[in-house]
């Protein structure tokens, strides 16, 4: 524990917290691991955006897909797909407190790439539903390519490429007349 005694901050009521309370929140807050700053924000925000897609699609355990997502679904169930999310969500959440978050969103953008690829593919297959009006699959996957763009475009702002320096050849001497 530090030397230094921590302030006591008052609750709700004007009564101050007891020492030990004190130093002991101090001391879990000081051995928590920080989120990695701004980028560790944006980790955390697309995280949830994945562990909410996996939810959506792990509540449809006795329903039929929906048809936009039958490419997804020739590959593998809804089912396990929404365990992929999870996944992706884990992913995203622990690379909040490191520095380099490049991998997981690598997994995020294929994976709404991949889900943007399904609805474009729905919406030129079946352009006009039955009841007659105009397929709106194009704006669903429109979204998704959105979101899975700007997820490759903040890995690469906040992952810079490696620097190489490059080994530049040692010029000639020419001999001087």
């Amino acid at each position: 524990m530090s030397d230094i005694e921590p302030r006591r901050k008052p609750s709700l009521f004007g009564i101050e917290s007891p020492a030990w309370l004190c130093r002991l929140r101090v001391h879990v807050m000081e051995t928590l691991p920080k989120v990695y700053g701004p980028r560790g924000m944006v980790m955390l925000g697309k995280s949830l955006m994945c562990f909410c897609f996996g939810i959506s699609y792990l509540g449809v355990l006795g329903s039929r897909p929906q048809p936009s997502l039958e490419l997804v679904t020739r590959i593998m169930p809804l089912q396990l797909w929404a365990v992929a999310w999870f996944l992706v969500a884990f992913m995203l959440a622990a690379s909040a407190f490191k520095a380099d978050q490049s991998r997981a969103l690598g997994a995020v953008a294929g994976m709404l790439t991949l889900w943007s690829l399904c609805f474009l593919e729905y919406f030129f297959r079946v352009p006009v539903l039955p009841d007659g009006t105009t397929s709106t699959a194009f704006l669903s996957s429109a979204l998704l390519a959105s979101m899975a763009l700007s997820s490759a475009g903040i890995a690469r702002l906040l992952n810079h490429a490696p620097s190489r320096p490059e080994v530049m050849p040692k010029p000639r001497e020419t001999p001087s007349d």
